[in-house]
């Protein structure tokens, strides 16, 4: 495109004036780059289609002008990117021998030498791949720490500049936490700071102002830092107070007065960095000496995976191996075991160093019921949603824990485990198959009990819709029959037989007739929770009926007005107007928006009715 062109497209759409300064950079031989079709070349105009004709590597593009202008990037000759358009190999070449020199060649040419991340993934991004753009860049920071001619500014948009003078990584430190508005940014700087200052104490200077700065950002009690930011922060500014002599007493504010401050010491401790469990489960020892050891169990009870293992051993190495034993027997029967703490608990229960912790009663059938529970309510905490859950994955691939645990059960422990299992909702179809035939290697009696439940059930295409709140509660009522009812059943005929002749036994009778109402419903249970499919309400599309709705409806002929909520196949309360979507009200107004006309069929009567407003339930 030349000037006379540009002139003709202005003449014909005055409109195309404000964007003459992009268009005059887009003469024949010229760069540019576009999101998606990466790096091009200008090639002609078409004055008859009014279309710039533009080669990207061995396709080529014409484009509207005016969508090039506001959408192309125009790059220079000696732009980084256009180098590498020009011979690739070349640049790679230099990338492979020297990754920080290739960024000091691009600094060079960047506005005022300086760049944002964003900027450097855009460029470099495309010569080593954005797949392994974040891998690379991981590595070569840690080259740049040790460029005196880079500075590198991380926070909320991270910046790397290239230096007129160099500058040494002790003044790169203290720039950094300077312009740092992030206290876990400063914390980190001042953890740099120290192992700096360990091999050069004639750093004391700086380091003391590093001190006072982080006193003052742990003093500023925000919302936007957390008690674990300000405890890492306070444990780093220990640190470094320690190597210049700085006593702890005079410092504000100290680390045994944040714990005070804080009840929720589990949530604290869950919320730091790995590198600093040990220093704050140490730390509830001496600030609360007559009860640090219910504190850590209380941490240990609700942590991730890494803390965990990390209060295990604690509390083992500081005598607490009884208590730990007493106190696990005593969450399975709670059922309190969270997932971190059963992987943990699966992973090292051969470990010879923690053999005084496992006892019978924990290594049993219970803890594998604990291990189907825990996994199913993941699984619905995620709101029924595919993904991986580690708990499942361990189960699977360990494949002696099923055998481990199952050593003294009975085939009716075994069938109560695989109905469990097959209604579970967290592990998939395959898995359930793989299990089963373990459970069934071991106990071959159960094989019938399967296969005859299975025989029952329903197409697989059909769901149930279902609330979280209502799934929990079907959940609870299938417990409470298969770990309570049915077993007390079971002695009551056991006990009846004692008394003779079933004929005349009224009692045995009265149990075997609660038995197949018991079993009836216990079938019914796993067929319900088998199909059950969690889905969340809240968001609900109110441009037309749907689950989860609010309806309002007027009849036709009377004028009388009715609300109903529509929600999950068991959350049905006529008392409060909620009813299940399956119902045939619901079904009639299901998918209709407003002012749509419905009909229903109530007890073979008629009536018509006018949706008059739609809106999202309150529950």
């Amino acid at each position: 495109m030349d000037k006379k062109d540009i002139e003709s497209l202005i003449e014909k759409d005055f409109a195309m004036e404000r964007l003459r300064s992009e268009l005059e950079k887009m003469m024949p031989g010229a760069y540019c780059l576009h999101r998606s079709f990466g790096i091009g070349q200008m090639q002609s105009f078409d004055a008859e289609k009014t279309r710039l004709v533009i080669s990207f590597g061995d396709e080529i593009r014409q484009m509207d002008p005016a969508f090039c202008a506001k959408k192309l990037e125009m790059l220079a000759d000696e732009d980084m990117l256009v180098k590498f358009y020009k011979n690739p190999e070349e640049v790679r070449q230099k990338m492979r021998k020297s990754s920080v020199s290739l960024l000091i060649e691009f600094l060079e040419k960047a506005e005022k030498r300086r760049a944002s991340l964003g900027d450097i993934e855009k460029i470099f991004g495309r010569i080593v791949g954005e797949q392994n753009f974040r891998r690379w860049w991981n590595v070569t920071k840690k080259l740049v720490a040790k460029e005196p001619r880079l500075s590198l500014e991380e926070g909320a948009v991270t910046y790397l500049s290239l230096c007129d003078v160099p500058i040494s990584e002790k003044d790169q430190l203290v720039q950094q936490f300077e312009t740092a508005r992030d206290i876990g940014r400063k914390t980190a700087i001042a953890a740099k700071f120290s192992a700096l200052l360990k091999a050069d104490p004639s750093l004391k200077e700086p380091a003391v102002k590093i001190v006072e700065g982080l006193s003052e950002a742990c003093s500023a009690k925000t919302k936007r830092v957390s008690a674990a930011e300000r405890f890492q922060a306070c444990v780093a500014r220990d640190e470094l107070s320690k190597l210049v002599g700085i006593g702890r007493d005079s410092l504000s504010p100290r680390l045994e007065s944040l714990l005070t401050e804080y009840p929720n010491l589990a949530k604290v401790c869950d919320s730091l960095q790995p590198d600093y469990y040990a220093v704050f489960l140490g730390l509830v020892t001496r600030v609360f000496p007559d009860e640090w050891d219910k504190l850590c169990l209380g941490i240990l009870k609700n942590c991730n995976d890494r803390l965990t293992g990390e209060c295990i051993v604690f509390l083992k190495d500081n005598g607490c191996e009884d208590l730990l034993k007493t106190t696990l027997v005593k969450w399975l029967k709670e059922k309190s075991l969270r997932a971190a703490l059963l992987q943990w608990v699966v992973k090292n229960r051969h470990a010879k160093k923690f053999e005084g912790i496992f006892s019978h009663e924990l290594m049993s059938h219970e803890l594998l019921r604990a291990i189907f529970w825990a996994i199913d309510n993941e699984s619905l905490q995620g709101g029924g949603k595919t993904k991986k859950i580690p708990l499942v994955e361990l189960l699977c691939s360990d494949r002696t824990l099923i055998r481990d645990l199952l050593a003294n059960a009975t085939d009716d422990t075994a069938g109560d485990l695989a109905q469990t299992l097959l209604i579970n909702q967290g592990i998939d179809s395959l898995s359930k198959k793989s299990l089963l035939a373990r459970l069934i290697a071991l106990f071959p009696g159960i094989q019938e009990l399967i296969m005859s439940a299975s025989k029952v059930r329903l197409p697989q295409d059909v769901s149930l819709k279902v609330s979280l709140a209502s799934l929990e509660a079907k959940r609870r009522e299938y417990e409470v029959l298969t770990r309570e009812k049915i077993p007390a059943n079971k002695k009551a005929i056991e006990a009846a037989k004692e008394h003779g002749d079933f004929r005349e036994n009224s009692e045995y009778k009265m149990a075997r007739q609660d038995q197949d109402t018991l079993l009836s419903r216990k079938s019914q249970l796993e067929e319900e929770l088998r199909l059950a499919q969690v889905v969340d309400f809240s968001d609900v599309d109110t441009s037309m009926v749907s689950i989860g709705s609010k309806v309002r409806v007027r009849q036709v002929a009377s004028g009388e007005v009715a609300e109903y909520v529509i929600m999950g196949a068991w959350d049905s309360d006529p008392s409060k107007n909620v009813i299940s979507y399956r119902a045939g009200i619901a079904q009639s107004l299901l998918g209709k928006k407003k002012n749509d006309v419905v009909e229903t069929v109530v007890d073979d009567s008629k009536e018509t009715w006018r949706i008059e407003e739609i809106s999202a339930c309150e529950r």
